[in-house]
């Protein structure tokens, strides 16, 4: 009798471990669904913020391309979901850019002197910020740049090509319909009369040019005067003499910005790009391999 009840505590006691085993494999298994979903969804720009809360970091918005309205739409939504995480202390925007719409180069521009009141930022010219990149790159002071960075473009420009010659060789003649003198002020396919060049600068390229320099000279706190001999459309090399605490004001290097925020909050921040954008291929392009490295390198991170 007291061995079949050895025999059967025995077994409940197997059961019982079974049990535990089962329960911590389905645990784990949840775990390592979870940690992999993690990390999936913070590649996909997800943000976990009661998990980013409790360090400090520095955004970075990478700026390599021309100015469009999309590029103003794409900095917009990086920028204000970034104010809404107070983990990011300081925003960098290191620039490359040869410049494009005068409007949405305005549009940022203004954007970030308004970001700027709660969020500081530090304007880095990488390789170049040229005609709407140097618009946008005037709107924070200090400006710092690499010393081989080109600077400046400051004008505007609408190019034409008369193609008339070519049109008479291959037969092409332009018939367009129009009721007001200018309603087409030039075509590809003629020669643009004097009268239609006067009337394109005058209320095109002046009126933009006008507005160009009066936002440089005002961002940077210069007369109109005094920015004007380097507003002519003129590139320079950041290094340049002539140019300093005109357009350019410290020359340095991206790490030495990094080491200058590092020193100010401590070793323990991290540095995050906030508009990188994810494979147009989509979610199913992520494979594997990517996931368990961006693991590893997460972990990796934690433990430095």
């Amino acid at each position: 009798m007291q061995k079949e009840n050895l025999e059967i505590i025995k077994l409940k006691g197997d059961i019982f471990i079974g049990k535990i085993k089962t329960y911590m494999i389905i645990i784990l298994l949840i775990a390592e669904i979870v940690l992999v979903g993690y990390f999936v969804l913070k590649f996909m720009g997800y943000e976990f913020k009661s998990l980013q809360n409790s360090e400090t970091k520095i955004a970075i918005l990478d700026i390599n391309e021309p100015i469009t309205s999309e590029l103003s739409e794409d900095i917009y939504k990086a920028i204000e979901q970034t104010k809404e995480d107070k983990s990011f202390k300081e925003l960098i925007i290191k620039l490359n850019s040869p410049g494009g719409s005068p409007a949405a180069s305005q549009e940022i521009a203004k954007y970030l002197q308004e970001t700027q009141k709660s969020l500081p930022i530090t304007m880095y010219i990488d390789e170049m910020a040229a005609s709407g990149g140097y618009y946008v790159a005037s709107a924070i002071k200090p400006i710092i740049a690499n010393k081989n960075a080109i600077i400046g473009s400051i004008g505007v420009i609408m190019p034409h090509y008369n193609a008339s010659e070519l049109a008479k060789k291959v037969g092409i003649k332009e018939e367009t319909l129009t009721a007001g003198e200018f309603k087409q002020p030039f075509s590809f396919l003629t020669k643009m009369d004097e009268k239609r060049k006067a009337y394109i600068k005058e209320n095109l390229l002046l009126p933009i040019y006008k507005n160009f320099l009066e936002d440089v000279a005002k961002n940077r706190g210069l007369t109109k005067n005094k920015l004007e001999p380097f507003a002519q459309g003129k590139v320079f090399i950041a290094s340049k003499p002539e140019i300093k605490n005109i357009l350019v004001d410290e020359i340095s290097n991206f790490y030495k910005i990094k080491n200058r925020l590092k020193k100010k909050y401590g070793k323990e921040i991290s540095f995050v790009t906030i508009n990188q954008k994810m494979d147009p291929k989509g979610f199913f392009s992520i494979s594997l391999e990517y996931v368990l490295d961006a693991i590893k390198s997460e972990f990796e991170a934690k433990l430095r």
